[in-house]
């Protein structure tokens, strides 16, 4: 993989993208920041920060605990909006892709995953409990340890037991790519093809995670134009994961001649 060439591509294909990218990256920040805040003022977070953010003003630190709103329906309702949210980042996903590829692109299509809406939710379950699974290796022994010895030490002693769920995250990483473009193929079977593909490529991917490094540092020492830029990098990262999926999967079914693959 290119990395140089891969980036210069999304660049490209963002400049050629009507309407700008940007628009499209800021309306998704706007949407999702909005269910976040109604997530966490249903769940009473929102207020128990506040009330800590007060008294931390007024020199006394201070936990308080959240207070959730609403009863079952308050509880149901979030949930809702938590769907939502995985809605609309599959949807980003399938604008990042049509940029890539030069097709035509806009505001709706981060609202098309809604036509796939069970899939696009199991898309994104089904690794986070693969991933949950291979956390276990860290936190059962982690919490034993912490239990018979007292030393929270452990936490940080014992990270490298992290790293099967961090390869796992990758190894899962082209799922929802593959789900997009083959709406006849199961989400087990999108996950394990992700999985074959990634096989051997997972530390490639963690490099090309790397290089956005530096964009991630400047977003966050700059002020108010950090947050600004930190809405076009999210739209340049996506992209160029979309490019990085593209070659990734031509090489694979070239290699293996997998039932399934874009455009399948």
């Amino acid at each position: 993989m290119d990395r140089k060439k891969l980036k210069v591509q999304a660049r490209e294909a963002m400049r050629q993208a009507r309407p700008n990218p940007f628009w499209v990256a800021l309306l998704l920040t706007l949407l999702t920041l909005g269910l976040t805040i109604l997530s966490m003022s249903i769940s009473g977070a929102l207020d128990a920060y506040r009330l800590m953010l007060s008294s931390a003003g007024e020199g006394v630190m201070k936990y308080v605990e959240p207070v959730p709103k609403g009863g079952l329906f308050g509880q149901l309702l979030q949930i809702a909006l938590e769907i939502m949210s995985v809605e609309l980042t599959v949807g980003f996903i399938l604008y990042a892709l049509r940029v890539w590829r030069h097709e035509k692109a806009g505001f709706g299509d981060i609202f098309d995953a809604f036509g796939v809406f069970l899939r696009a939710i199991l898309i994104r379950l089904i690794p986070a409990l693969l991933m949950s699974l291979w956390s276990l290796l860290y936190v059962v022994p982690v919490t034993g340890l912490i239990v018979f010895t007292g030393w929270v030490g452990w936490l940080a002693v014992g990270l490298p037991l992290l790293i099967p769920a961090v390869m796992a995250s990758y190894s899962y990483r082209l799922a929802p790519y593959i789900m997009l473009d083959n709406p006849g193929a199961g989400c087990w079977q999108c996950v394990a093809l992700s999985r074959e593909a990634m096989r051997g490529r997972r530390r490639e991917l963690f490099v090309l995670d790397l290089s956005f490094l530096g964009w991630a540092l400047l977003c966050a020492v700059l002020p108010l134009v950090g947050l600004i830029l930190a809405v076009w990098v999210s739209v340049y990262m996506q992209v160029t994961f979309a490019g990085y999926y593209e070659g990734r999967m031509a090489a694979f079914m070239a290699a293996n001649a997998p039932a399934v693959g874009p455009g399948a």
